[in-house]
């Protein structure tokens, strides 16, 4: 809120908020920064970039630092929300942070071009990207958004496997990540988190319909990836985060995930139990966190197969600029 905006009492609060700040950094450019002594070895501080503004599809990070398990694996983690960021992989790539999220198509396109990514943790093993349409509509399958107008992310990976694989055409509106015109009309079709914006829709009396992309058969984890120098030169280090941040998942699944929920809530008022509960119950619902048993899949697991199967579609769109050392680009192997 603009400062002319304010109230009185407010803009008196704002002042002497700027007088204490400027004290702080004044004291603290004058005086040596006081060590902390700690009972143990020092820990290692550690920024984990994420996608977006806090929120439950993040919440098996949260769940780790509240429940200690960083600290105890020898962490100090700062969570970086962040949304709509382009430069992330060039942060990651540059070791400005250690590790980011990010999805299997996204990194493979990366390394193909030489950035020097790699993958250590999948937390989704299926991305809960999809299209959601009004009930009403009657469009059960993608293959009927053929001709129609969907707002989704141009360019990406899903779309152009989706127009050439199953012969359809969309009339892209790009997306703004707002759901104004899909609450307005019924004819409206757009992309979205089968763990986020259903909700929102059904609380403002919106019989919503969701498609998972995955059903095009571009099927993309979503993952934690690090700089491949890094995890090179520090496997067990990059082991112990993966061991810490799989706990944290495996405990945010397994229980009411209250711990991580409350932590997102202090950051993103956005968020209430309620919808925090809703998308969680999602997770669980589309099996996103630990896939489908029956299929192999489980909390943590890469598959070989299923990647260079992804590299291949990729390859077939143009996508790649270059060939990808699989055991490079997903150091930490495929389980069993």
């Amino acid at each position: 809120m603009p400062i002319w905006e304010m109230n009185k009492l407010s803009r008196i609060k704002l002042v002497s908020l700027l007088i204490a700040a400027l004290f702080i950094s004044a004291c603290s450019e004058s005086e040596p920064p006081v060590e902390i002594e700690s009972d143990g070895p020092p820990l290692i501080p550690v920024i984990l970039q994420t996608d977006w503004y806090a929120q439950p599809e993040h919440a098996g990070f949260y769940q780790a630092q509240e429940l200690g398990f960083y600290e105890e694996a020898g962490f100090d983690v700062t969570i970086r929300p962040g949304a709509n960021m382009t430069n992330v992989p060039q942060m990651v790539a540059t070791k400005r942070v250690q590790f980011a999220v990010g999805t299997s198509d996204n990194l493979l396109m990366a390394v193909s071009r030489g950035i020097p990514l790699a993958a250590v943790f999948p937390y989704f093993q299926h991305d809960p990207q999809c299209v959601m349409v009004h009930k009403e509509s009657g469009i059960t399958d993608l293959k009927q958004l053929d001709g129609k107008t969907v707002m989704i992310g141009p360019g990406t990976g899903y779309v152009q496997y989706m127009q050439k694989t199953l012969g359809i055409r969309l009339q892209i509106v790009p997306l703004d990540y707002s759901l104004t015109r899909f609450l307005a009309n019924k004819a409206f079709i757009q992309q979205c988190f089968l763990t986020n914006e259903p909700f929102y829709a059904q609380k403002n009396g919106v019989n919503a319909h969701t498609i998972p992309l995955s059903t095009s058969g571009f099927d993309p984890y979503r993952l934690i990836y690090t700089n491949g120098d890094y995890a090179k030169d520090n496997p067990e280090l990059v082991e112990k985060f993966v061991e810490a941040t799989r706990r944290g998942w495996e405990d945010y699944a397994n229980g009411d995930g209250a711990a991580a929920h409350a932590a997102i809530a202090a950051l993103n008022s956005q968020h209430t139990d309620e919808s925090m509960n809703w998308s969680k119950n999602a997770m669980t619902q589309h099996k996103l966190i630990a896939g489908d048993e029956e299929k192999g899949e489980f909390l943590g697991r890469f598959d070989r197969q299923r990647i260079e199967r992804m590299i291949s579609q990729l390859g077939e769109l143009d996508m790649l600029d270059g060939t990808i050392d699989v055991d490079k680009a997903f150091p930490l192997g495929f389980a069993d």
